[in-house]
């Protein structure tokens, strides 16, 4: 008697994940699993003719923020667009559970722009919240450190938790990964409530989740440029409480931090979250120096923790401009994430570009850029003077402007005199260009943290691209989202970027090796999960059917949700979500529970 399927897929190049060479045959799906792979005989309800496509399992994203916003946007429009079927969510220690009180939900939406309604407290309630809702993709979830300490510690986080307080954490973190959670995850950049937290409580706490077969996935100090704090009162984006000395070596050492951090907790399972060099040079420079820091800290961060017994690997934002979003200029005067003068909070937009024409005034601003306490986006002007390079203009009403770089106008402004271009004109061409045009745009289009050393991450067994972005709707224009960031492209394409640009064109990765970073690895490797990852017969049906060739993202930062081209289909869990350009409206994915 002949076998029956759901989904037959016919006639495909399959790339397994497995890293093993590409081969042709058919896939055919049974209820949410594979049945059968190679050549598939037998009735089915759907065929889909895969001939000219290559099938891979569903792309993993190791590091996103898509848990935030998923109940407001179940469909995950920019994460099935571009053939992500898995996520990982509750990272940068930002979970949405476990909470103290409403207080602390208010706190979470004011800070992360959301619109959902609390049903939840503890992080079980929170996983059973999220599958009620029905969603279209599947969420590993994290528990969040910061949210941890928020909901013990409250306003108070700024000072060293007492044992008690510790011991209160270490409880939460116990239930959470009791009640589904895959590890830990934590934020220790300024203003982070890990900021505040001493070394004793991250062992302790750190120890509980690997007790438990938990990873550890830290975002490091400093990882951003920061500067630091006036007073121990003083918290706000950017300004970090720590010896003056870590302006220049704070990455360094926040990297060895949370290396340091696994061997005393002696947990086994180290995942850094979104790497960049740990050495840092400002002013430009040639790209083999970019290698070779790449290269030196591959060794001493990451082979060195593997060399010390830990299981460390890495995902890193695989895209030059990183998250980088179409802006209003003017909106880096304004930001309440910084610690800037009263009278510039207080003053309205209208009469700051009105000032302007006040050269007294440009001297009294410029005065606030270089305070150390400001920041354009996630650049410090004081740490990076040559911020300038990494801001392009978008849209603004002199037309000749559009597409070219501050930086560009400024060494045009003075020519011979770079550092009067760096000191003086580079503030003077943002000044000029607000007065001329207020609604003057621009985005990040070079993120220098990381954006030289990208092949050379992606090469080493241990690293993976992630996208570090919540869940979008297709129609998502909002500035304010993502705690400000706005929607960059890299939200709808990061993943058709990685295959065109890493392995298609400049041939770091092969195709085989490529596909297994963005599927088993992270599954496997770092959240232990065995029954996806893979097209194999059993495995659950999480598969993309993508045109290699013609497989292109758009790096449109005025449109920045267009859909890439070349994604073909997506099935989640046996269930197709996405179908040539086309959502759906399936929400077949679960809620993947650790043991």
């Amino acid at each position: 008697m002949a076998d029956s399927y759901d989904t037959v897929i016919k006639n495909t190049t399959i790339v397994d994940g497995t890293g093993k060479p590409k081969y042709t045959g058919d896939i055919g799906v049974r209820k949410e699993r594979i049945a059968a792979v190679g050549r598939v005989r037998g009735q089915a309800n759907r065929v889909i003719d895969g001939a000219g496509l290559i099938a891979t399992p569903g792309f993993v994203d190791p590091h996103s923020h898509a848990d935030l916003t998923i109940l407001g946007y179940p469909l995950a429009d920019n994460l099935v667009v571009q053939g992500i079927t898995t996520f990982a969510g509750g990272n940068c220690g930002i979970s949405l559970a476990p909470l103290r009180d409403g207080n602390q939900f208010e706190e979470l939406a004011r800070v992360w722009h959301l619109d959902v309604e609390l049903r939840w407290r503890s992080f079980g309630e929170w996983l059973s919240a999220v599958e009620d809702e029905g969603i279209a993709v599947n969420y590993i979830p994290l528990v969040g450190h910061n949210t941890v300490r928020g909901a013990v510690m409250d306003d108070d986080f700024t000072g060293a938790a007492s044992t008690e307080q510790i011991q209160h954490m270490e409880r939460h973190v116990i239930a959470a990964m009791e009640e589904g959670a895959f590890g830990l995850s934590v934020g220790l950049d300024a203003a982070m409530t890990g900021h505040f937290a001493r070394r004793e409580e991250l062992i302790q706490l750190v120890r509980a989740a690997g007790e438990r077969g938990g990873v550890f996935s830290p975002h490091a100090r400093h990882h951003q440029h920061q500067w630091p704090a006036e007073s121990p009162d003083q918290v706000g984006y950017g300004l970090y409480h720590g010896p003056k000395g870590e302006i220049i070596t704070g990455r360094y050492h926040g990297l060895l931090e949370v290396v340091e951090i696994a061997r005393e907790a002696t947990s086994n399972k180290l995942h850094i979250a979104h790497l960049t060099p740990s050495y840092i040079m400002p002013q430009p420079h040639p790209g083999y120096l970019d290698e070779a820091m790449a290269r030196a800290t591959l060794d001493e961060i990451i082979d060195g923790a593997s060399d010390a017994g830990i299981d460390a690997t890495f995902n890193v934002i695989a895209w030059e401009q990183s998250i980088g979003s179409e802006l209003p200029m003017i909106k880096s005067f304004f930001s309440s994430q910084l610690v800037l003068p009263q009278w510039l909070h207080e003053m309205g937009r209208e009469d700051f570009v009105r000032s302007l024409g006040d050269r007294s005034f440009r001297e009294r601003v410029r005065e606030v850029i270089l305070s150390g306490k400001f920041k354009f986006g996630m650049l410090n002007p004081n740490t990076d003077p040559y911020w300038m390079d990494c801001y392009r203009i978008v849209r603004c009403g002199n037309r000749g402007d559009v597409g070219r770089t501050i930086g560009e106008l400024a060494r045009e402004r003075s020519p011979g005199d770079i550092l009067r271009a760096v000191y003086r004109e580079s503030f003077e061409t943002v000044f000029d260009l607000l007065q001329e045009d207020p609604e003057t745009t621009w985005a990040l289009i070079r993120d220098k943290r990381e954006y030289g050393a990208l092949s050379t991450f992606l090469k080493h067994p241990s690293g993976m691209p992630c996208t570090d972005v919540p869940v979008f709707r297709s129609d998502s224009a909002d500035a304010d989202a993502f705690y400000g960031y706005g929607v960059s492209p890299s939200a709808f394409g990061l993943f058709p970027h990685y295959i065109r640009r890493f392995i298609r064109e400049d041939k770091t990765l092969s195709l085989e090796e490529g596909i297994q970073k963005i599927t088993s690895l992270p599954l496997r490797k770092v959240f232990g999960v065995q029954d996806r990852g893979i097209l194999a017969g059993g495995m659950y049906a999480d598969v993309v059917l993508f045109d290699y060739e013609h497989l292109q993202e758009h790096n449109d930062f005025q449109h920045p949700s267009r859909y890439p081209d070349g994604i073909d289909y997506v099935l989640v869990n046996g269930r197709v979500v996405y179908e040539r350009k086309k959502i759906t409206g399936e929400r077949p994915g679960k809620v993947i529970r650790k043991n």
